[in-house]
């Protein structure tokens, strides 16, 4: 999918830096994300695609630079309300409260509206089947990729436009990624933006419509998944488990 040049991007990071104590993470790191794009950050274990992606969704402080959301420069704004303007951090692992329902988690990810509860939870039983089967159920009895979807329904249910996905595929069996990457797509067909990170880089590429290649905390390549996979660099840095 080529990128239309003459809309707006949805979110623009630009000149990013980002330390933890004094060890440098980012440096100078600059990116936009297109509406209605699945967009993937690959790159080398360290690289700082989590500090990104935490730096994005409000959870970390910047060093230098800004973040641009929608228009509003959204960088010293705190998490909740980043959120409420439509931007959810989803992380790697991200866990259930195993002693409550499956609605029960669903309704905390819209704590912020609980007005539109019902409207969200329709949305997300028609998105995930398996989890309307199993609404009542206790969250502990719930499989792996259940619990994932339970992980990903509440960060949609607070009404998220971009949602930044840490790691989505990591622990799923491969049918459970593939199930997951055409919910993504799903997704995207709806109208929402989604930023994935991980280290299954060509499931993250094969349904990406743009990539970035990122590398000791900066942008080295960026291009459509095509070009991704067949560049010899990208390859060369990402050889082995991490092009499965």
């Amino acid at each position: 999918m080529q990128i239309d040049v003459q809309s707006k991007a949805l979110l623009s990071v630009r000149d990013v830096s980002v330390s933890y104590g004094k060890s440098p993470i980012l440096q100078n790191l600059s990116l936009d994300l297109w509406p209605r794009q699945i967009t993937a950050i690959v790159g080398p274990n360290g690289a700082g695609k989590t500090t990104l992606l935490k730096t994005v969704g409000g959870l970390l402080p910047l060093d230098q630079g800004s973040v641009v959301f929608k228009g509003e420069p959204i960088e010293r704004r705190p998490v909740w309300e980043v959120v409420a303007r439509g931007l959810v951090y989803v992380p790697e692992g991200m866990r259930v409260f195993a002693d409550m329902s499956v609605v029960e988690n669903l309704e905390v990810g819209a704590y912020l509206n609980r007005q539109v509860i019902p409207k969200r939870l329709k949305m997300i039983f028609e998105l995930f089947p398996e989890l309307y089967e199993k609404k009542e159920t206790h969250s502990r009895f719930l499989s792996g990729g259940e619990q994932r979807m339970v992980t990903l329904a509440r960060g949609l249910m607070s009404g998220a436009d971009l949602l930044l996905l840490d790691d989505p595929f990591q622990g799923l069996s491969p049918k459970s990624i593939e199930r997951f990457s055409e919910t993504f797509k799903a997704l995207r067909e709806s109208g929402m933006t989604l930023f994935i990170a991980g280290q299954h880089v060509r499931h993250i590429l094969d349904l990406s419509d743009w990539g970035f290649l990122m590398e000791q905390g900066t942008i080295t390549l960026s291009g459509t998944s095509r070009q991704f996979l067949q560049d010899v660099h990208l390859q060369r840095s990402l050889l082995g488990s991490a092009m499965n």
